[in-house]
């Protein structure tokens, strides 16, 4: 019989009924059986062939992390009282998802992975809103959840070789693994070269959008037919106004639908993602597959997804110069923007398809299973 895996997964952005998500549980229902269990804006119930998804209605005044943990013991409780016994519990990440997923493992006396999505212990996680009490409790208390989690785990996915460095204490003779999740080439593919200098992201300090500001601002006058279009949900414009400034060639644009994300990218001339702290940067893998030119900051997670010089560049993180030089660099060659970006769609086919994902998961997951 195949064993059995509880995922625990937040919502409510969760697309259960995408493709992507179905096709990656279909993989899965071939060496696997088990349950999803997440939120959604509606309560779901229904099965991906061996994997059963079920949803809590996620609504901002209903939903709490106590109300969804007492969602997820109570349906493993009663998984127990039926004699039905996980061999593994995996979660999102190591904090609010990770403490519910230990304290399922030690109720059904099996084993637990969780995935490390975030860089949790940086300390520019808290640059923005600094001075919100709610972030000040949270830069604390969040590295002393991180160790509970991680000293009951037996195993961990990252997303970069030293994402738990500040752990190793607690993770020795664990098992520790680093792969990136898969990336759409059916979606993402090049579309044309605008003159266009892209950003997609939030928020504005972490993911380094007031370096990249200065440095396009250092540089426009040379370019007067490029421009820089910054996509992001900013719900206080004010910091981001202030930056632009009115400039001419500086355009944001409202965060758009996910299926409209592929003809962004597709159309630009360039992906930049300055990050001050960042465990990988899911655009980066997008914009590879789009066969784009890209430059990130050397930083965390982001070399492991650009080879510098090679399918893109790195630019040191917060130095406005390095990345302005960068920028100067590629915008003007065009030669060099298609060699980088070629290389990176490339690579992109060889290193981030559903497959390598699918099989680096189940290893992963039948690794713990036997430690």
């Amino acid at each position: 019989m195949s064993k059995k895996i509880l995922i625990i997964n937040p919502g409510p952005n969760f697309q259960p009924h995408d493709p992507s998500f179905l096709e990656q549980y279909q993989c899965l229902s071939k060496y696997f059986q088990g349950t999803i269990l997440s939120t959604s804006s509606e309560q779901e119930d229904f099965y991906i062939e061996k994997f059963r998804y079920l949803s809590l209605k996620f609504t901002p005044k209903n939903y709490s992390f106590l109300v969804f943990r007492k969602f997820c013991r109570q349906y493993a409780q009663a998984e127990l009282g039926n004699n039905n016994r996980f061999d593994l519990v995996t979660s999102y990440d190591p904090l609010k998802t990770g403490l519910i997923g230990a304290g399922i493992a030690k109720m059904h006396k099996t084993k637990f992975a969780p995935e490390i999505n975030g860089v949790y212990t940086s300390p520019s996680e808290w640059l923005d809103d600094s001075q919100k009490l709610s972030n000040q409790i949270k830069k604390r208390i969040y590295p002393l959840i991180m160790r509970y989690v991680l000293k009951r785990a037996d195993g961990a996915r990252l997303l970069f070789k030293e994402q738990i460095d500040p752990f190793q204490d607690i993770t020795q003779g664990k098992v520790i693994v680093d792969f990136r999740r898969a990336v759409d080439a059916t979606k993402f593919r090049p579309v044309c070269e605008k003159k266009e200098i892209l950003f997609v992201g939030y928020p504005f300090k972490r993911k380094g959008l007031d370096v990249l500001i200065a440095a396009f601002k250092q540089i426009a006058s040379r370019y007067p037919d490029w421009t820089l279009k910054i996509i992001g949900w900013y719900p206080d414009m004010t910091e981001l106004n202030s930056a632009i400034n009115n400039h001419s060639q500086i355009q944001y644009h409202p965060p758009v639908n996910k299926d409209e994300m592929p003809e962004h990218i597709g159309s630009c001339g360039v992906l930049v993602l300055p990050s001050r702290s960042e465990a990988m940067g899911r655009v980066l893998l997008e914009s590879m597959a789009a066969g784009k030119p890209r430059i990130g900051s050397r930083v965390d997670g982001i070399p492991a997804v650009i080879a510098d010089g090679v399918d893109g560049l790195l630019c040191e993180p917060e130095n406005v110069e390095d990345l302005a030089k960068k920028l100067d660099t590629l915008m003007a060659d065009p030669d060099l923007r298609k060699k980088l970006g070629e290389a990176g769609e490339k690579r992109a086919s060889q290193e981030f398809t559903q497959e390598i994902y699918m099989d680096n998961l189940v290893k992963f997951y039948d690794t713990v299973i036997a430690s």
